[in-house]
C-alpha cells in the first residue's frame, strides 16, 4: 500500500510480524495516507494483522510486500507518483481504481502477476474491507527510469513503449514457477542483515520486474509455466503454514515430511526452492522472532525468551539473535 512515499528521499524500511496487529497510524509510517479528515481512533486501531516490510533501495526500485488481514474496514484514498509497477498477487484480492479507472487483482484461485504503468500522477482509491486476506509482493520503478531505456526504433520494444505511454495502463501477466518463487522468497527473506538483505531483495525484484516487462513484448505467447508451478508452490505455502502454527511444537524433517505426504529430500528440495532457506534454518529464525516479539511485547526475560526459543543456554541464544537480527537480545529487550 505504500504507494505515495514509494520514492522519498529517505531509505524506509519496516518489518512488522505475522503475530502483529498493525495500526491505521503504523499504515501512515509505512508511507500509506490515511484520509485528513481520519479520527485519531482510526489511527490508533488495529487495522491488519500481519507482516508489511517496505525497501526504498539505493537504486532505482521500491519492494512492497504484504502478507495479512484485515481487521476492519477501511476507505484510503492518495496520491500516487509516476510509476511502472508490477505485482504477483500470491492470495486474495485487492480492488480499488487509479483515478476512475478500476482495477482488480484477484488471486483467489492461483497466484497471478500484474503489471501497470501511471504516466502521470494519479489517486489511488482503495478499500479494506474486514477479513481480506492478501499475499502480495510489489515492485515499483520510476517511470521516467523505464521510459528513457525503451528503444523506440527496435521492433521488441514497441509493445512496452505503447503499452507505458497508454496512461493508465493494468494488464495481466501469467508469472513463471521462478517468478512465483522468488515473490515468496521476498515476503520472508532469510536474513534480517542489511547488506545481503538489500542485495537478496534487489536481485529478486529486478527479476521479476524484467520477466513481467518481457511478458509485454512480441514473443510473450512463447512462455509457458512449468505445468507443476503452482502445486510446488502450494506445497511449498504448507510446508511454511504448518511450521508457523506449530512453531513451538517439537518439529522435526521426519515428522514434517510425514504430516505433509512426502520424502525428507522432497520436503527440502521445495521448501528450499520457494524460500532459498533450509527448513531447519526457517524454524530457528521464526522461533527466534516469536522470542523477540514476547520480550519487546510481554516484557519475558532474556532466559525465558531463550528456553521459548529452543535454547538451554542463554550466550548462545544471544548469540543466534544477534547473528539474525544484528542486535543483542537486551537491546531488543530495551526497546
Amino acid at each position: 500500500m505504500a504507494f505515495d512515499r514509494q520514492y522519498a528521499p529517505q531509505r524506509l524500511r519496516r518489518n512488522v510480524t505475522r503475530r502483529e496487529t498493525i495500526t491505521g497510524q503504523q499504515l501512515e509510517d509505512f508511507g500509506t495516507a490515511l484520509p485528513r479528515n481520519a479520527a485519531e481512533g482510526i489511527r490508533r486501531r488495529p487495522v491488519m494483522s500481519g507482516r508489511l516490510s517496505n525497501d526504498n533501495l539505493q537504486s532505482f526500485l521500491n519492494i512492497h510486500t504484504t502478507d495479512t488481514v484485515s481487521m476492519q474496514d477501511a476507505d484510503v484514498k492518495f496520491p500516487v507518483k509516476a510509476a511502472v509497477t508490477v505485482a504477483i498477487v500470491l492470495r486474495g484480492r485487492v480492488c480499488g481504481a487509479f483515478d476512475d479507472v478500476p482495477f482488480d487483482l484477484d488471486a483467489r484461485d492461483q497466484p497471478v502477476g500484474f503489471i501497470w504503468a501511471l504516466s502521470q500522477p494519479v489517486m489511488l482509491h482503495r478499500q479494506l474491507k474486514q477479513g481480506d486476506d492478501v499475499s502480495k509482493v510489489m515492485i515499483s520503478a520510476k517511470f521516467d527510469w523505464v521510459a528513457s531505456r525503451v528503444n523506440h526504433t527496435d521492433s521488441r520494444h514497441v509493445a512496452i513503449d505503447d503499452f507505458i505511454h497508454a496512461g493508465i495502463s493494468v494488464r495481466r501477466w501469467q508469472p513463471s514457477r521462478r517468478a512465483i518463487a522468488l515473490a515468496d522468497q521476498l515476503l520472508y527473506p532469510p536474513t534480517d542483515d542489511p547488506l545481503f538483505r538489500d542485495l537478496y531483495a534487489e536481485s529478486r525484484g529486478l527479476e521479476i520486474f524484467a520477466e513481467a516487462l518481457g511478458a509485454l513484448g512480441p514473443k510473450a505467447g512463447e512462455a509457458s509455466v512449468e505445468p507443476d508451478a503452482l502445486d510446488q508452490h502450494q506445497k511449498a505455502q504448507e510446508i511454511r503454514n504448518y511450521v508457523l502454527e506449530h512453531i513451538f511444537d517439537d518439529l522435526t524433517l521426519s515428522g514434517l515430511a510425514e504430516k505433509c505426504g512426502m520424502s525428507i529430500a522432497s520436503l527440502q528440495r521445495i521448501f528450499k526452492n520457494a524460500y532459498g532457506t533450509t527448513v531447519k534454518d526457517f524454524i530457528r529464525e521464526s522461533r527466534l522472532i516469536a522470542a523477540r516479539d514476547a520480550m519487546e511485547k510481554d516484557g519475558l526475560t532474556i532466559g525465558q525468551a531463550a528456553w521459548m526459543a529452543g535454547y538451554s543456554s542463554p550466550a548462545n541464544f544471544a548469540t543466534a539473535f544477534k547473528r539474525v537480527f544484528g542486535i543483542s537480545p537486551s537491546e531488543a529487550r530495551g526497546r
